[in-house]
């Protein structure tokens, strides 16, 4: 499933007012909301915080990426925003200032699909760059698809 399948311009916010990590996961969470991925947001709510205290989800070069599988997803998806200057998501290296979190539903790895396509694209420093300068959800997402169909090349 390609990335660019999963995430549109509603759940995508750049430059986020957030101050926390938890403040961007129910930024992520009610992102996931508005665009219907979900069935139940308390129990999804819950699936991520599990998840986050099992392990943490920043993987570094200001890049973070919560994920739970749930029954309380309704439609596979991602959330994504940008917060200037970052915040603390727990990676070793410092702020995360790109954050995604994937909403995937239990049956299947599809969340582990999501999970290395993703990182794939966002180890390109480039790319993690244009898409901060992005202003626009629509910006970000022009983005993400133009790296993802040169990746397929």
């Amino acid at each position: 499933m390609k990335i660019s399948d999963l995430l549109t311009t509603e759940s995508i916010i750049t430059g986020a007012k957030v101050e926390s990590k938890d403040q961007a996961i129910s930024t992520l969470i009610d992102l996931h909301d508005k665009v219907g991925n979900l069935s139940d947001k308390a129990a999804y709510t819950q699936g991520i915080l599990q998840r986050e205290a099992e392990c943490r989800t920043a993987i570094g070069e200001g890049i973070a990426i919560p994920h739970a599988k749930s029954n309380a997803v309704k439609h596979p998806g991602l959330a994504a925003i940008t917060v200037p200057g970052g915040i603390d998501c727990g990676a070793l290296d410092g702020p995360s200032n790109l954050i995604f979190m994937i909403a995937a539903p239990m049956d299947g790895d599809l969340h582990l699909e999501i999970l290395s396509g993703l990182v794939s694209l966002l180890m390109d420093p480039d790319l993690r760059a244009r898409l901060l300068k992005s202003t626009a959800p629509e910006a970000f997402l022009d983005e993400l698809n133009q790296a993802e169909a040169e990746k397929a090349q």
